[in-house]
């Protein structure tokens, strides 16, 4: 049986290519995206899942307020938060605190800047499993001055010797004893530390305050709640506990805080909160795609399931010959089932194939090394079965029974037609196809529409022809001295014209957040919260910032140190809306008084996803962090060569690591930019199967009337009206489904647009364009088979059955 079943389907695919073909290119490419995007998502959602622990792993994240109301969010906090937990909350087991600890590391010549490197409390390794190579899990974070390492990056400094006991220089001043190596952290994880210092050191250096502070922002704090806990009912514990720890120092400032736990493997997609280890990934985006691949699946079942049907009428004497030889309607629906299996099967080896060629470039594109791991899953192959085998049922059944549904008599005598309700059907499956490729189209364009938009626009800050240098990490009493002789040489150069040192640049957020800030004559009650920027003289000239009252930072007036710059939107915060009113004001700064000499206009320091924050400008002279150097237009390379050279020659022991601030500032947008790119392609893929679909179809149904369009040209009727005829009714199927398509397509991105402070507007045209391009696209294929088969001669049209 198996075998007449292979030897029809072999005879049916081949007596057909065309439409065999169709079929199979457009199951395959559906298939492929679907996989492609499957793989993504699993991924995205695979983050932090690797820990043992992960269900009982929370990240402590704080909210802080002021006079009520909400003032900042952080995914790091306070430092006591985690270990008052533990003393006083019997539902925690353990706690893991952590700061950030960027620094040079060096071993003998050997030296690299650490940006993933991090203070860690001894009782990380027991939290989080990650598997020590070297070292005792009770002992690696245990004493002041030690470090583990990740082990790529204890290969970097050490090679193939055994790093324990050995020690490394910190910024070239403290030596930290090589305790540990541990396994690298994987792709997906939310953190992805390559070096990690005991937190004892910080306390060393910092004092026993340290571990008590409630006002000393920008340590990370992870809990592990005992077995059996249920962590909504010990976050409503929090405020009391909050209330009981810190109420007193709170309420003196008028000011609140309130902590949320984080389960570890949401954070990724649910967490954009200052301090984050990395740019996360956005679950709207994710759940987003995952509409896509389903998408892109049905619309390639949809042209299966219409072209079977639509070629039903070519198959109907086949079905009527075998039931009235004695075919059972049963064997009839199972050898078409056994067909549409085969056809399906041959599309998702060729989809296969496909993605093992395209991963690579489609990982290049989504920006993630997501690798052929997933494939050797089991989970992924049970839930891919699953899907493709319901698809493979869904999508041969309706054929089947139409095909097996003929009446021998009627066939034979030729008095069959097609039933209306299939009809319909079809109609209603090619409305859905084009819903959803409208909906994708609208749904991309409105990204692109929005990051170009972002892109575009003003954003009160010259970023152009900017080389930015990390400052050196090692420094000494001598640093002034060597920064001025290495602006000095610089500026000495015709290609440069400006050198400026700062602790941030724009583009990043800046990690300096300052509380308890407020006017002299103002009570501790009045302290409002600012980001701070310090800067030397030349900060504002360099990035061409705007002053709309007072005047910048200047070598003309001697006690620049205490002075501040505002921009508009401190100085709101500060209560003023005129900044007229606000220069020579006093401010309380940290226990010293500084005086507003200036205010400058608001800029864009971030994206323009977000709101303008409220900046102090700090002169700081000695700034180390960041060091922007603006070029002119020509000989940048070997500008660059000349910068290197001086550097090495003022700075020795610290790495060159430079970047251009337009780049930089544009990494803001890399993730909406991917997602847009990787919404684009894939609704680009769609209108292919889509139009594979209707190319079929509009070809069949070209065939089907060939006798019909040959009497119309006997009596007269044009090329064009022949045209306009067949393409009328699929091009009303076009036209509702844009109808149908617009305001879902408005609803699901305008919920995107939430997101963004500065947004486009959902205008017509952003759904015109779209609708557009499908008629156009949808026409000119119908069009192609129409004008071929109206150009025939009508003699061999009459004559065609």
């Amino acid at each position: 049986m198996i075998r007449n079943y292979l030897v029809l389907a072999y005879r049916n695919i081949i007596k057909s290519k065309f439409f065999s073909l169709i079929n199979i290119l457009g199951l395959s490419l559906g298939m492929a995206a679907c996989l492609l995007i499957i793989q993504y998502v699993m991924h995205e959602y695979s983050y932090d899942n690797f820990y043992d622990k992960k269900d009982r792993i929370y990240r402590i994240q704080q909210d802080r307020f002021d006079k009520g109301k909400l003032s900042t969010q952080w995914a790091d906090g306070c430092s006591a938060v985690g270990q008052a937990m533990k003393e006083n909350l019997p539902e925690v087991e353990e706690y893991v605190r952590m700061r950030g600890g960027s620094a040079i590391l060096s071993v003998g010549d050997v030296f690299f800047k650490e940006d993933h490197a991090y203070f860690a409390s001894e009782a990380f390794f027991s939290v989080f499993s990650i598997r020590l190579l070297e070292g005792e899990m009770d002992e690696v974070l245990k004493r002041p001055y030690t470090l583990v390492l990740s082990a790529t990056t204890a290969k970097k400094y050490f090679g193939d010797e055994n790093p324990l006991g050995k020690t490394m220089k910190f910024n070239g001043r403290n030596d930290f004893e090589v305790t540990g190596v541990f396994e690298d952290f994987p792709e997906n994880s939310h953190m992805k530390p390559d070096v990690l210092y005991s937190f004892e050191t910080m306390i060393k250096w910092a004092g026993e305050e340290i571990r008590t502070a409630w006002q000393w922002d920008g340590f990370y704090n992870y809990i592990l709640l005992k077995q059996g806990t249920d962590p909504k009912v010990f976050e409503s514990k929090l405020p009391a506990f909050v209330d009981k720890q810190a109420g007193e120092q709170l309420k003196k400032f008028d000011a609140g805080m309130a902590f949320h736990l984080q389960p570890i493997f949401n954070i990724h997609l649910d967490s954009d909160y200052i301090g984050e280890f990395e740019a996360n990934g956005d679950r709207m985006s994710v759940e987003f795609l995952t509409v896509i691949a389903a998408f892109i699946l049905f619309i390639a079942w949809i042209n299966y399931i219409n072209l079977s049907t639509a070629k039903s009428v070519e198959r109907a004497k086949e079905v009527g010959l075998r039931k009235a030889m004695g075919g059972y309607r049963s064997q009839l629906v199972r050898q078409f089932l056994f067909e549409s299996t085969l056809l399906n099967i041959v599309a998702f080896a060729v989809a296969i194939l496909m993605v093992f060629l395209v991963l690579p470039y489609f990982n290049e594109l989504a920006g993630r090394n997501i690798g052929f791991s997933l494939l050797v899953k089991r989970d992924f192959w049970i839930v891919l079965v699953l899907v493709i085998g319901t698809g493979i049922v869904l999508s041969g059944l309706y054929p089947a029974f139409v095909l097996s549904g003929y009446k021998p008599v009627d066939v034979l005598k030729g008095k069959f037609s097609t039933s209306w309700r299939g009809l319909y059907l079809r109609k209603t499956l090619v409305i859905f196809q084009f819903v959803a490729t409208v909906i994708l189209l609208v749904g991309t364009f409105t990204v692109y529409r929005q990051i170009s938009f972002m892109r575009d626009q003003k954003l009160g800050v010259d970023i152009d022809q900017t080389l930015v240098l990390r400052g050196p990490a090692s420094t000494d009493s001598t640093y002034v001295t060597r920064y001025d002789v290495f602006r000095n040489s610089l500026l000495t150069n015709s290609e440069i014209k400006t050198v400026t040192a700062s602790t941030a640049i724009p583009g990043m957020q800046p990690w300096w957040n300052a509380g308890g800030i407020r006017l002299i004559s103002q009570g501790e009650e009045d302290s409002k919260q600012y980001r701070v920027i310090g800067s030397d003289y030349d900060f504002v000239d360099a990035f061409n910032l705007a002053l709309v009252a007072g005047r910048k930072f200047s070598r003309e007036f001697p006690n620049e140190r205490k002075s501040v710059l505002f921009n508009e939107s401190g100085i709101k915060v500060l209560g003023f809306e005129n900044p007229e009113e606000v220069l020579d004001k006093e401010i309380f700064f940290w226990g010293d008084t500084f005086r507003i000499v200036g205010v400058l206009k608001d800029y864009h320091q971030e994206s323009l996803k977000k709101a303008y924050d409220p900046l102090i400008f700090r002169f700081i002279p000695d700034a180390s962090q960041f060091y922007s150097i603006k070029l002119n237009a020509a000989s940048v390379h070997e500008t660059i060569d000349m910068v290197k050279d001086k550097w090495s020659a003022t700075f020795p022991g610290n790495p060159f690591d430079y970047f251009f601030l337009d780049d930089h500032y544009n990494k803001q947008y890399q993730a909406d930019l991917q997602f847009g790119t990787i919404a684009g392609l894939f609704s680009g893929l769609a209108i292919l199967i889509a139009c594979l679909g209707l190319f079929g179809l509009s070809s069949l149904t070209a065939v089907q009337r060939t006798k019909e369009i040959g009497v119309r040209k006997v009596l007269g009727a044009s090329i064009t009206s022949i045209v306009l005829l067949m393409g009328k009714n699929f091009f009303l199927l076009v036209v509702i489904a844009i109808v149908a398509a617009s305001p879902v397509a408005w609803f699901v991105m305008n919920q995107w647009l939430e997101g963004f402070a500065n947004r486009i507007n959902m205008s017509w045209w952003l759904f015109a364009i779209p609708g557009f391009t499908v008629i156009m696209i949808a026409m000119t294929t119908i069009g192609f088979h129409t004008i071929r088969t109206a150009r025939v001669n009508p003699s061999h049209s009459l004559r065609y059955e």
